[in-house]
């Protein structure tokens, strides 16, 4: 049985970057067909491909969210990728010049934040 160090290990080698540990207020806005709902949480564990974040909502693997990072002035959209319990994992999606660019910020402001990186 593998010990918890070393799933880390396999877990971090599986992923296309590290993720950094400090967290963000974040607006998180989830349109469906019929009503639109927002949320007010913390962005934690990002990495410059995603964020996560804790809601008391029914999300779906594959449903898109917007995240507007308040204290940045960034609005990103993403997709959900991962969940466990109320907590989503989010992968930035970006289709138009707009969106890259507030990606590029979000990169820009989180290489700034660089420091406790997940081993």
């Amino acid at each position: 049985m593998a010990t918890h160090s070393e799933l880390a290990a396999a877990s971090l080698e599986k992923r296309r970057w590290r993720r950094v540990h400090f967290t963000v207020p974040v607006r998180v806005t989830v349109r469906k067909s019929r009503y639109t709902s927002v949320i007010n949480s913390q962005g934690s564990l990002m990495n410059p491909g995603g964020i996560s974040f804790s809601a008391e909502i029914d999300l779906a693997i594959g449903d898109e969210v917007e995240i507007a990072l308040t204290e940045h002035q960034l609005k990103l959209r993403g997709a959900i990728r991962d969940r466990a319990g109320n907590q989503y994992g989010v992968e930035f999606i970006a289709t138009s010049a707009e969106e890259n660019e507030q990606l590029a910020l979000f990169r820009q402001t989180l290489t700034s934040k660089l420091g406790c990186l997940d081993a």
